[in-house]
């Protein structure tokens, strides 16, 4: 998705949105074609995002599998628990609406840090750092953007490998993630990604709402940036370290990592062939085969993942990583 296409969809957004703190007295859940919906205030029907039964569940404290068990065989069942936790909580609730549809179910404490502002924040401090937005991701629970700067440049092993340093930019509107800038490097020749969780900062979606706590937000989200990009060079060094750890053998390595995160034979076999296509028998040539294979994947989520666990293998400590490699 390029930029100019996520801020069309964010402004069309913008006048769907809507919120209401309520109290659990004035929230029920009612069947519609035999399908949940909350009815607010006695009045109107909303149906709730797939997401948001998660947060209900969470919230009121109904074991998840449980939940959609009842949703899915006797919704009945679930409007009547649904209902009674409710009534028993006389608690206040967040409620997020887009357009005709309820989205995210929420502590009264949630602080809104919409993507609209965060986009036009980052957008403001990226300008001073030659940075350019790389591709940008949107669905009904985060927004995601991919940042590089050309003024960040270094090689890893020679002259001719360049690396470009940059961010990974997520924001939640509907409390599923923390507002969260962590760096991410591009790998110029073949066009990987790599994320390094290491080195985040996050701010938590809680907090009263006032102007000035909102403002402090935005304060930090720039420093944030400022300090990824300032950071960069320090990013390098542990790259260039990881080259000296040697890999005995690959096959296996790959073949643990699989294991670890749970990867499918699918995914296992596309980082074998990236790394028979570029052997390199190190940590860092194993990270970039993880990175590589991400360009496969299918989905936007998947392949950010594949980033994240290529960037938690470069900053495994050694020993660990050299588990991987035992016998």
């Amino acid at each position: 998705m390029k930029l100019e296409s996520l801020i069309q969809e964010l402004e069309t957004q913008k006048p769907l949105k809507w919120d209401k703190k309520l109290n659990s007295s004035q929230i029920k859940m009612v069947l519609d074609e035999n399908r949940p919906r909350f009815q607010i205030k006695a009045d109107k029907l909303f149906p709730i995002n797939e997401s948001c039964h998660n947060q209900i569940a969470d919230k009121l404290e109904i074991p998840l599998k449980y939940y959609h068990r009842m949703e899915e065989e006797t919704p009945d069942l679930l409007a009547r628990n649904v209902n009674t936790w409710l009534e028993r909580s006389k608690k206040d609730f967040f409620i997020r609406g887009l357009g005709d549809s309820i989205r995210a179910f929420l502590s009264d404490r949630y602080r809104v840090i919409d993507h609209l502002d965060v986009l036009l924040c980052a957008l403001n401090e990226l300008q001073a750092h030659s940075a350019e937005i790389e591709d940008c991701f949107l669905s009904g629970i985060e927004m995601n953007i991919k940042v590089k700067s050309q003024s960040l440049r270094d090689f890893v092993r020679h002259k001719d490998d360049l690396i470009t340093g940059g961010l990974f930019l997520t924001n939640s509107e509907t409390g599923h993630k923390a507002l969260r800038v962590e760096p991410r490097l591009f790998r110029v020749k073949c066009s990987n990604g790599l994320i390094v969780e290491e080195l985040v900062t996050r701010e938590i979606h809680i907090g009263n709402g006032d102007e000035l706590a909102d403002e402090m937000v935005y304060l930090s989200l720039r420093r944030s940036i400022r300090e990824l990009f300032k950071g960069f060079g320090g990013i390098v060094e542990v790259l260039r370290e990881s080259t000296e750890i040697k890999v005995r053998n690959p096959q296996k390595v790959i073949s643990n990592v699989a294991d670890h995160y749970k990867l499918s034979e699918i995914q296992k076999n596309n980082i074998l062939m990236a790394f028979g296509a570029e052997p390199e028998f190190d940590k860092y040539g194993i990270a970039n085969a993880l990175t590589f294979a991400a360009q496969k994947e299918e989905s936007w989520e998947k392949s950010v993942e594949m980033e994240r666990i290529g960037g938690r293998l470069i900053t495994l400590p050694v020993e660990e990583f050299k588990a991987l490699d035992e016998p």
